[in-house]
């Protein structure tokens, strides 16, 4: 498939598959998803969609901040990431298996939130944060420690950032522990 192919079928210039508004967003059960797979969303059914995901998610996952200019923000598994990228192994493992109130609502935590927008993922240190890890990278540029929360708290951070659209969203399913991480593939 070319790329102007690959371009005319990216779900962002596509309407929302629910409300048939503008899409921003991609959204997908896992990653890298055959395009035909990937459901454009706007901004709202978008929301919806991962409020019912992060509701079903029984897991743990470390979710990092969006980057803007990263065409993806996915959920990557602890067996995908320990296979791809060994040096994460230290940041899979500080994922607990029961882990404290939301710091925002004091609900259950499913979530550590590692908010990065002011320093530290952006398109040209990417490739350095997933050859090393976090600890390595975006903890040591001056990034508050992860921060506990639940599903809901999690998604109103996640979608705060002004003008950021993804080729596919993917949120973590089921019991798994993983990591939630811009990316481009």
């Amino acid at each position: 498939m070319g790329l102007l192919d690959f371009l005319k079928r990216d779900p962002r210039k596509k309407p929302c598959a629910r409300c048939h508004g503008p899409a921003a967003h991609g959204y997908s059960e896992k990653a890298e998803s055959e395009v035909k797979q990937i459901t454009p969303l706007c901004l709202s059914c978008l929301s919806e969609q991962l409020q019912r995901d992060y509701n079903e998610f029984h897991g743990r996952a470390l979710v990092i901040a969006p980057a803007a200019g990263l065409p993806c923000y996915v959920f990557r598994d602890v067996d995908y990431l320990q296979s791809m990228r060994p040096a994460w192994k230290d940041d899979l493992g500080a994922i607990p298996q029961k882990q404290r109130d939301c710091a925002d609502c004091k609900s259950e935590a499913c979530c550590l939130w590692v908010g990065v927008a002011s320093r530290g993922l952006t398109v040209e240190t990417f490739i350095n944060v997933l050859e090393n890890n976090l600890q390595q990278t975006l903890l040591t540029w001056g990034n508050p420690d992860p921060v506990p929360l639940c599903g809901k708290c999690t998604i109103i951070e996640s979608l705060r950032g002004d003008g950021v659209s993804f080729f596919e969203v993917c949120s973590p399913h089921g019991t798994q522990r993983g990591i939630v991480l811009p990316m481009a593939y």
